[in-house]
């Protein structure tokens, strides 16, 4: 895949194998997703009914996909536990959502590094279940900063099931055009 992102408000994603998945895309802008399947050539808006649904087949939503930043507005956090782990601070935070917010789970509980490095996010539902867990397996430079690029999103159901990202390369403040974050450039990739 190849990714680009401004911000927490536009992204693309595009598959570039295998294959038979070849051009598959992802665009987030503002607080919409739409996809592009070249199988059927059409650009679908995803509902927000959708977002909680499975994302190409994979352990991760459409909503890990589109990384709101509804975290931050739509939840109260409290810190459980501040540990020094490897040379850094290690908070753990737990997210509960305001009785009123449209959001997924009951509750979210994160591990954050000093130096902004997520090590591990819990998702739980309404009941307080374990419903799936992303686990930062490997950390490193990249791109001039401290990334996380090695990921894996397991469900608890299915333990030794999952899905991994590895980072190979990353560019920061680059100048990226208005165009790349176009339903056009989805539907017909120009970059």
């Amino acid at each position: 895949m190849e990714s680009w992102s401004v911000g927490e408000k536009l992204s693309l994603v595009r598959v570039t194998a295998p294959k038979k998945d070849r051009d598959n895309g992802t665009l987030i802008k503002d607080h919409n997703m739409w996809t592009f399947s070249p199988k059927v050539n059409r650009v679908i808006k995803v509902p927000s009914s959708l977002m909680g649904q499975s994302w190409m087949g994979s352990d991760f939503s459409n909503k890990d996909i589109a990384h709101s930043d509804d975290i931050l507005e739509e939840y109260d956090h409290t810190l459980l536990s501040k540990a020094g782990e490897g040379g850094f601070t290690v908070y753990e935070i737990q997210a509960v959502p305001h009785e009123d917010a449209a959001v997924v789970w009951g509750r979210q509980v994160m591990k954050i590094r000093s130096d902004n490095v997520l090590i591990e996010e819990r998702y739980y539902d309404q009941d307080g279940k374990l419903v799936k867990a992303l686990r930062t397996l490997e950390i490193r430079e990249m791109g001039g900063r401290t990334v996380a690029v090695v990921q894996r999103m397991y469900k608890a159901e299915s333990p030794g099931e999952w899905t991994e990202i590895r980072m190979d390369s990353v560019e920061f403040d680059t100048q990226i055009g208005a165009n790349v974050f176009t339903l056009s450039n989805l539907r017909n990739p120009r970059n």
